[in-house]
């Protein structure tokens, strides 16, 4: 054997051995470090509240020596976890072992991730706003899991406590109402408060006490007036520290107007609650009730000591003292005072928990109502047809008279059938994406309408793409953002044979949303003619709104409806719920911009009178089903032109097919009749335990009325009523009132019984019931 034979040789084995240690060691250079070498991690995540968005406070606690320095995902769980990564049938490549992948069953992950970094030995807590379908959280570093763990689901009211003090936080959380307990989330300073409404989705209320507003930016004071707009409740305490903590709000949000501090006795406080307790005083906000604003808790003279003004979707309420303060922290006063603030600003339907439902948020039932993707597009036939006889025209005929009798060079005919091959499949891809295009967008918005020109846009966008590979989807600053294909997948995959190829993937493609003030979703695995869908939530500001004078007689929606914006709305309706059945009105077919048209329609069962639901009817329904939270409210609904989405795919406004839908919460004036429909209930007291009953109290406010009024109830209640009688300043038994039917559970509702069209009800129940037991009816 010759020198350079061994030398060969040795250079083959050389190369042999590298690519081994290669391979070997390739999974370990992956995963980033030796296993030895990974901390070891404990997680744990809890769903504070419900709603539209739910706060997820995940905690990462490093167990041992070294740095955690990776990934938390929330993940929306597949129902069997194992199929996530689980391909279809392999089909053989030419014999060999290599296998083509093929599209799930289920589509990709979907998860939140969220980098974090936390030293040895200690813990870190990051709170994450998404939906309430996801159910897992996973910590990983180096693609290497570390730990998988569920989500606990507590049965939590969040509270956002603005304070510069332990002792509000301490007596919110102290406190029950049945089996839900207010989660209090603690900020002492301006600077960790969040910036804007849409960092507060995940509260139900907001409280400040004992802090300085006046050192809030413009842009958390509009914020906060976004929050309470939207649905939010805002609570205000007073007390000798008013002047630092409510004068420097804007005016809009004070139900008081305080210019002076008095001192007035809390004993009000204590007969609201029917609760026995030591005469107390403390120094409160004096001042004038702003337009609108109500005292529902009035101290000597007349002087309110609780106030609440309603603020677009949402309300204010005020104490004139303040709980934790002025020498009533600590005693019973202070969790009456916050117990009988919070309970004002808590709504839930039966079976249901309270809900923080400022900011639009994503149904992932509202998915179905997206428009199917087409599939990829195909050139027209006849350009196919064309292309293929050229193609065959040139390595044929064409070809054979040009290079062999007129050039009389046989062997380039065998070169330009390649070569035509080569341009002809170019011209054929340069074609199809000139005609296809990079992806298609199919979108649906819900436009709801806010104070002050403030617009809370939800879009959905079911983004078809022609390009395989990864991509990233910008939803725009300042957004929520939501991935919705599983969630698409699970809903429409039963119906719709398409979707299960285009809302699929390969095995390793996933949905993850990285949030912040500028949140992208990172897609992951696209393949050619596959959806993904996603949802965001932003606000901005439009010249948008409905002035709507409307009132219901007769069974009849009567009144007129302005149109404030430079955008036409078809298809009008108004709905509205009695706490069982939800109804409608069609009021007017279309309303140009800045038109205003008379309604007189019948009010009557959402479902009444339609041939057959249509795709805009359905999807009017869904949007004010989505809105109707509570009984008692109102609403309007129609179409109209889509605003300018931010969104873009990787960098570029994606071409868009799109719908809107407009919706804003409206106030009806006088009713005679469907009086259930527009009556608003409140928790104004809750005292007692499950195990020896509850004495509550509910405050209805009924509209105005050319009839008499009486007050039905449960037979459940018929021994327990008490109402208040507003000219003695206590609370009466309903069998002392005159003319009352106790058997029939009805009970005339006298000028004693009523302020400004509030009743308040007194009763002692099992379990606290919201209120769906008593209502105000017209007499018969």
């Amino acid at each position: 054997m010759s020198s350079r034979q061994l030398l060969g040789g040795a250079a083959i084995l050389v190369v042999l051995a590298t690519v081994l240690w290669y391979l070997v060691t390739a999974q370990s250079r992956i995963n980033g470090a030796a296993p030895d070498a990974m901390p070891q991690v404990a997680l744990s995540a809890t769903a504070t509240g419900t709603g539209s968005w739910v706060r997820y406070l995940v905690t990462v606690k490093n167990l041992a020596d070294g740095d955690f320095d990776g990934d938390v995902l929330l993940i929306d769980q597949p129902q069997d976890r194992d199929q996530q990564v689980a391909a279809g049938p392999a089909v053989s490549a030419f014999g060999g072992t290599k296998q083509i992948p093929t599209a799930p069953t289920v589509a990709g992950e979907s998860a939140y991730r969220v980098h974090l970094t936390v030293p040895s030995r200690k813990s870190v807590t990051v709170a994450i706003l998404a939906p309430a379908f996801f159910t897992a959280v996973e910590a990983v570093m180096g693609n290497r899991q570390l730990d998988f763990v569920g989500v606990t689901l507590g049965a939590t009211i969040p509270v956002a406590v603005l304070s510069d003090v332990e002792t509000a936080a301490d007596a919110i959380e102290g406190l029950h109402f049945d089996r839900f307990t207010p989660r209090a989330a603690r900020f002492n300073s301006a600077h960790g408060f969040p910036t804007g409404a849409m960092r507060l989705a995940g509260f139900a209320a907001v409280v400040i006490d004992q802090f300085d507003t006046a050192t809030l930016s413009q842009m958390q004071v509009k914020g906060l007036s976004d929050f309470v707009g939207f649905g939010g409740t805002l609570l205000l305490a007073g007390g000798t520290g008013w002047r630092r903590s409510i004068a420097p709000l804007p005016t809009d949000l004070l139900p008081i107007r305080p210019t002076t501090t008095v001192t007035l006795p809390l004993t009000p406080v204590a007969t609201l609650a029917g609760a026995s307790q030591e005469a107390r005083s403390a120094p409160a906000a004096a001042g004038t009730l702003a337009p609108g604003a109500r005292a529902v808790v009035d101290g000597d003279g007349g002087v309110p000591l609780v106030a609440e003004l309603t603020y677009g979707a949402g309300k204010i309420v005020e104490l004139a003292y303040d709980p934790s303060g002025d020498g009533t922290s600590g005693t019973p006063y202070a969790s009456l005072g916050w117990s009988e603030a919070l309970g004002r600003g808590i709504g839930q339907l039966p079976g249901n928990a309270p809900t923080a439902v400022s900011m639009l948020g994503p149904d992932p039932a509202f998915t179905a109502l997206l428009p199917a993707a087409a599939d990829a597009p195909l050139p027209p036939p006849w350009l196919a047809v064309m292309a293929l006889l050229l193609y065959v025209m040139i390595v044929g005929p064409i070809g054979y008279l040009l290079t062999i009798r007129r050039w009389k060079r046989p062997a380039l005919f065998w070169m330009t059938v390649p070569l035509s091959a080569a341009i002809f499949t170019g011209a054929f891809y340069l074609i199809g994406t000139n005609l296809q295009g990079s992806l298609h967008d199919s979108e649906i918005q819900v436009v709801r309408i806010g104070p002050g020109q403030a617009v809370n846009v939800l879009e959905y966008h079911r983004v078809l793409f022609l390009r395989r590979g990864n991509h990233q989807i910008d939803p725009g600053s300042n957004s929520l953002v939501a991935p919705m294909t599983l969630e698409t997948f699970r809903v429409t995959g039963s119906t719709c044979d398409r979707c299960l190829s285009q809302l699929g993937g390969l095995p390793s493609g996933s949905e993850h949303v990285i949030p912040g003030l500028h949140p992208v979703v990172d897609e992951s695995g696209v393949v050619y003619g596959s959806v993904r869908v996603v949802a965001s939530s932003q606000i901005t500001n439009a010249p948008l709104g409905l002035d709507a004078q409307l009132g219901i007689h007769g069974g009849m929606v009567q009144g007129t409806v302005l149109n404030l914006g430079p955008l036409p709305v078809l298809r009008l309706e108004l709905f509205t719920y009695d706490g069982q059945v939800m109804h409608r009105s069609d009021l007017v077919p279309y309303l140009p911009p800045g038109g205003q048209e008379a309604a007189s329609a019948p009010l009557v069962a959402a479902d009444s009178g339609l041939r057959g639901p249509t795709a805009e009817s359905i999807l009017l329904r869904a949007v004010a089903a989505d809105a109707l939270h509570a009984p008692g409210q109102a609403v309007l609904v129609g179409l109209m032109p889509p605003l300018a989405s931010q969104l873009t795919v990787d960098g570029s406004p994606p071409p868009q097919a799109g719908l809107a839908v407009i919706q804003q919460q409206v106030t009806l004036g006088k009713a005679d009749s469907s009086v259930r429909d527009i009556q608003r209930k409140w928790l104004a007291s809750a005292t007692g335990d499950q195990k020896g009953g509850f004495t509550d109290v509910y405050d209805i406010v009924a509209p105005q009325s050319s009839v008499p009024l009486v007050l039905s109830y449960s037979s459940v209640w018929a021994n327990s009523v008490e109402l208040y009688d507003w000219s003695k300043g206590r609370f009466v038994p309903a069998a002392s009132v005159t003319g009352s039917d106790m058997s029939a559970g009805s009970i005339p509702l006298t000028a004693d019984l009523l302020r400004d069209g509030m009743v308040r009800v007194r009763v002692h129940e099992p379990r606290l019931s919201w209120g769906t037991n008593v209502w105000v009816d017209t007499a018969a």
